[in-house]
């Protein structure tokens, strides 16, 4: 029992320096675990942080796009708008995908703008029928009266059929308009899915690469990380143990020798033998001591994970043993607090100066435990020395065999010496294979940099490309513009001709209907001068035979008379001459000037399709740009995929170099993989939230780009409204020169009606005179029967004859009041005609431009039927088209029916 008293005495330090060891394992381990779930929580703080600034930017962009949208539609199309909180999609790892959201977004305000759309387009198109309805009724209005009344109530009919398709024109105006408002959508749509979904798929491409990449680098940086950090503590732990396996092996050899000394002088022996023990076991604490303060020397050249075991390993011996304080738990406590909030450099500092100050009390202590130890061991060899002597020989012969036994385990134990020195050549050729990543990561990094300006590059292309693009568009709709305008102004033109036409057909029946009651007045006032002269001849003769002197004064009356009628004749004549003069010239300068409008439309019609010849010329240039931007923009990524394959082929030579090496490391491996999956979850722990704060920033930056770019569109469409606005200005000026035109005409006419009239007032008058005249000389020829009995046979005769004429001037009179009833109806029927021209021109013009319309909205369901790969998720899009082809083909038929009925 004593010996082996003495046996636990000797080996008791040994026994409690690998307890220590093992202490100081798990107490590494737990400070680790703490490290790392403080980096972890620091990294969801900021994680949080990232994410409420991200859905703040979220949310001001909501309501920005919601503000765009409203400023685009009407005031009726903005009370059905309203926005609806969408889901978010995320990937493998958590992270959001903030391009398929936002073409989520975006396709779901098309779908409402194009509900609104087709609502309007059906109010558009009803009250287009009702107003084409109404205008056949007021065409089919049939005039009734006089030639006064009728003029007047024509110009009334003329003025409500010019407004009611001023307000058609209006109607179909707005129409096209949102008709415009669709096709732009949509294109915005097409393009902008087409974008993402590219840019999208090369993105997730490129990052998979380069994540994948990074992941290997990364996952064999940290497995030769640890297993250098192993090997060296493994080795460093080994040689330390093996130094003091030697060490024991030769103090037990000194040992076995004393014991050999013979039985002889046993108390001086024994002196002598205290003296050895109390020698070697001080110079085994130097050893022990020198190794303990060349470990933690060399400690601080490790890295920061290893400071931090080591500490936690004596700071865990010291809570086993129960020899720190309350007041030393506590500041550990506080320690724990104030580590999660230090920098790096600043928990180094920290953990060096902790490992300075537990060295020196670890020195203390192990000077203080030897110091105690010897003591005891004096005072219990002092105790019991008294039956030493007489027990010796047994004791001596007990621990020689025991002694022999352990020199012969030691033995075995340094011959596997020589397999721990094979440790030195993985060093050698791991230190190499660290040499080489170093400069992998190095090409690396030096390669992601070149991807970065690649993709900027590349994004500058797009945006080149966009812009260029949306200047095809500006110059597409431009030249759509212009060709409308040129339409109208051939049918403005076209109008023009056929009123001029009308107009001098209507002038010259008037001027013929003049002419011929002028040369029928002349005619008969000729012939009845020419009667008269006959009849006064007569009378002159019989009364020369008669009674000459008595009929000398009435002779001289007579021919007084007769040369005033001439006189008077004479001067009708030349008055209505010169009114048929100033009317001719009147219709030659109306003439003249119409001729020259028709040549100032011309040149302008040339100088527009001067225009459209440039801009076409534009577009085409337009093209050719974007073609080459796309050809640069395809070399870019072919460089860019050649850079990452040869990256590639340099990673795979140097994957299957580590895998050789792997294979002969992979005994060392089996010992060390719980320490590698603790350090793959904390890198992966790690990892995550660092891709997760880099994609809030990528997704920070596409935010502030959609901003800019949401900017320049505003400004865009400001732009595009100032100019409708000046358009429609111009429109404006022009319809009010053409109304004063139209006024100018009517004043002309309702001259022309009263000069008419003062000449139908001329004639009745003329008539009258006429009637007086004659019964002034049926009176006188009275006179002259009661004087001249024997002329009263002639005078019946003059009498008879008279009255033959007067019934041939109430025919002509009759003829002539039938000539101008007829003159009347012919203006009316001339009226109606025109109006039922310019019904079937403006008819014919409707249906041409429903024709165009419905050849657009063919083109957008074609056009949506070829991105029907994209549309698959939004069905509403293709019912709402169909419902428009169907509206519109059958306003199409109605149209064409009508005026076939027509």
């Amino acid at each position: 029992m004593e010996s082996l008293e003495v046996m636990s005495n000797g080996f008791g330090p040994w026994e409690e320096i690998s307890d220590r060891l093992t202490i100081s394992r798990m107490v590494s381990d737990s400070v680790i675990k703490g490290i790392v779930n403080a980096v972890t929580n620091d990294a969801a703080e900021k994680i949080a942080q990232k994410e409420l600034e991200v859905t703040k930017l979220k949310e001001m962009l909501h309501v920005y796009h919601l503000g765009g949208e409203e400023n685009e539609f009407s005031p009726m199309q903005r009370e059905s708008k309203g926005t609806e909180d969408r889901p978010i999609k995320k990937g493998a790892k958590g992270g959001m995908r903030p391009s398929f959201l936002e073409a989520v977004v975006q396709h779901d305000g098309i779908e409402k703008t194009l509900g609104i759309l087709k609502g309007t387009t059906e109010e558009h198109f009803k009250q287009l029928k009702n107003e084409i309805d109404g205008i056949r009724g007021c065409s089919s209005i049939k005039r009734i009266g006089s030639g006064s009344q009728l003029l007047g109530f024509g110009d009334i009919l003329q003025d409500n059929v010019s407004d009611r398709w001023i307000d058609v024109d209006r109607l179909l105006n707005s129409l096209k308009g949102a008709i415009e408002t669709v096709f732009q959508r949509v294109e915005e749509m097409v393009s902008l899915a087409n974008a993402s979904v590219c840019e999208w798929q090369q993105e997730q491409d490129f990052k998979a690469e380069i994540d994948a990449l990074v992941m290997r680098n990364c996952i064999r940086s940290v497995e030769e990380k640890n297993l250098d950090r192993f090997h060296g503590d493994k080795n460093l732990h080994w040689l330390g143990r093996m130094e003091e396996i030697s060490s024991l092996r030769e103090e037990l050899d000194t040992i076995s020798k004393s014991l050999s000394i013979s039985d002889i002088g046993h108390l001086s022996s024994y002196g002598s033998l205290e003296g050895d023990e109390e020698s070697n076991n001080y110079k085994k604490g130097e050893r022990l001591h020198r190794k303990v303060s060349s470990s933690l020397l060399s400690s601080p050249t490790m890295t920061s994970t290893s400071t931090s075991t080591s500490t936690s390993s004596s700071s865990s011996l010291w809570e086993e043993n129960g020899k720190h304080d309350e007041s030393e738990i506590m500041q550990e406590h506080l320690d724990a607090t104030r580590l999660r909030h230090m920098s790096i450099d600043e928990l180094t500092n920290y953990y060096n100066n902790e490992m300075t100050k537990l060295k020196r009390s670890h020195e203390s202590e192990v000077l203080n435990l030897t110091e105690q130890l010897f003591s005891l061991r004096r005072e219990f060899f002092r105790e019991r020395g008294s039956s030493l002597p007489s027990k010796k020989s047994k004791e001596f012969d007990m621990l020689r065999r025991r002694i022999s036994e352990v020199i012969t385990k030691l033995d075995e134990v340094l011959v596997e010496k020589a397999d721990v020195a094979t440790f030195g050549i993985y060093e050698e050729s791991l230190s190499s294979l660290k040499d080489r990543l170093e400069l992998l990561i190095s090409e690396n990094k030096h390669l992601r940099y070149l991807l970065a300006d690649k993709k900027r590059e590349v994004k500058c292309l797009s945006i080149q490309v966009s812009e260029a693009a949306k200047k095809m568009s500006e110059h597409s709709m431009a030249e759509a513009k212009l060709l409308k305008t040129t339409a109208n102004l051939k049918s403005a033109v076209k109008d023009a001709d056929i009123e001029a036409l009308i107009v001098e057909d209507t002038y010259a029946c008037i001027l013929r209907g003049m002419m011929d009651q002028i040369n029928c007045i002349a005619e008969e006032s000729h012939m009845e001068n020419i009667y008269m002269q006959e009849i006064y001849k007569g009378i002159l003769k019989e009364a020369a035979h008669s009674a000459q002197p008595a009929s000398q004064l009435e002779i001289e009356d007579l021919s007084m008379e007769y040369t005033i009628m001439q006189e008077l004749g004479i001067l009708v004549f030349k008055e209505v001459m010169k009114d048929a003069e100033k009317n001719l010239n009147n219709m030659n300068l109306k003439y003249i000037e119409e001729n020259e409008l028709r040549v100032l439309i011309e040149m302008e019609k040339l100088e527009k399709e001067k225009q459209c010849e440039v801009e076409v010329a534009n577009t085409v240039r337009l093209k050719q740009e974007i073609l080459s931007l796309s050809e640069e923009k395809e070399q870019l990524a072919q460089d860019a995929t050649a850079a990452l394959e040869n990256e590639k082929e340099r990673y795979e030579l140097a994957a299957q170099e580590l895998h050789n090496l792997r294979d002969e490391t992979c005994r060392q491996q089996k010992l060390i993989s719980d320490s590698i999956e603790e350090s793959n979850a904390t890198k992966q722990n790690l990892t995550d939230a660092l891709e997760q704060i880099e994609r809030h920033k990528g997704d920070m930056c596409m935010l502030d780009q959609k901003l800019e770019l949401a900017m320049k569109e505003l400004s865009e469409v400001n732009e595009e409204r100032r100019m409708l606005l000046d358009a429609n200005q111009e429109k404006q000026n022009v319809l009010s020169l053409l109304e004063a035109k139209e006024r100018e005409h009517k004043q002309q006419l309702e001259s022309t009606a009263v000069y008419i009239r003062e000449l139908l007032k001329g004639v009745a008058e003329f008539e009258c005179r006429v009637t007086q005249d004659i019964s002034r000389k049926c009176s006188r020829l009275k006179s002259l029967g009661s004087q001249l009995r024997f002329l009263k046979q002639k005078a019946n005769v003059i009498v008879r004859r008279g009255l033959l004429y007067r019934q041939r001037l109430e025919k002509k009179c009759s003829d002539l009041e039938k000539a101008e009833a007829e003159v009347d109806l012919l203006g009316d029927e001339v009226g109606t005609l025109l109006s039922l021209v310019e019904i079937e021109i403006q008819v014919d013009l409707l249906g041409d431009e429903v024709g165009t319309l419905l050849s657009l909205v063919e083109k957008i369901y074609i056009a949506l039927d070829h991105y029907s790969p994209v549309l698959k998720h939004y069905p509403g899009i293709t019912e709402i088209l169909t419902l428009i082809t169907e509206i519109l083909t059958l306003v199409r038929r109605e149209l064409t029916g009508e005026i076939k009925a027509a």
